[in-house]
């Protein structure tokens, strides 16, 4: 699958790009992927990925925890990050405002000793770095078992 993604993005850029004077310097550019084409491709990649195609777990970075509240994907989620699984996705995955088609998609996420937790995005963070995420404090106690690190590393994929 992740190969028909890839010809497809090929056919595209190339479709876009002007078949005349199309020398070697202007094929060097980058060409802007349409956002259309971008949620194409990121559907039919985590598609792969759910049937067994690459590595799961493909992105990785920090977890944090933090008292949930009203969400950018505009929930209210105040009083539930003790009985909820609630997690806000770095902005930088994101476009718009909101954390767009984001909103509502479960990841899972797996810690360092392989411990696995689910958690549905209801927000966005903005101070993560691409691949971080905040959680509630039920995820980050499921997965570390304390508030107390206050930060770890995980690797976690949208499911």
């Amino acid at each position: 699958m992740r190969t028909s993604a890839v010809s497809l993005a090929v056919f595209i850029v190339g479709a876009l790009a002007s078949p005349i004077n199309m020398d070697m310097a202007r094929a060097e550019q980058q060409v802007e992927v349409p956002a259309a084409l971008k949620i194409q491709l990121r559907d039919t990649e985590c598609a792969a990925k759910r049937n067994g195609d690459e590595n799961k777990y493909n992105r990785h970075g920090h977890m944090t925890y933090y008292e949930v509240g009203p969400g950018a994907c505009g929930h209210d989620d105040s009083g539930k990050g003790y009985t909820h699984n609630i997690v806000a996705i770095s902005s930088a995955l994101v476009s718009g405002q909101g954390a767009g088609d984001a909103c509502g998609r479960r990841i899972s996420i797996k810690g360092h000793d392989g411990k696995k937790v689910t958690a549905v995005v209801r927000d966005k963070c903005p101070s993560c770095p691409p691949g971080g995420i905040d959680v509630s404090p039920k995820v980050f106690k499921e997965l570390v078992g304390s508030l107390g690190v206050g930060k770890t590393e995980v690797s976690w994929t949208f499911i």
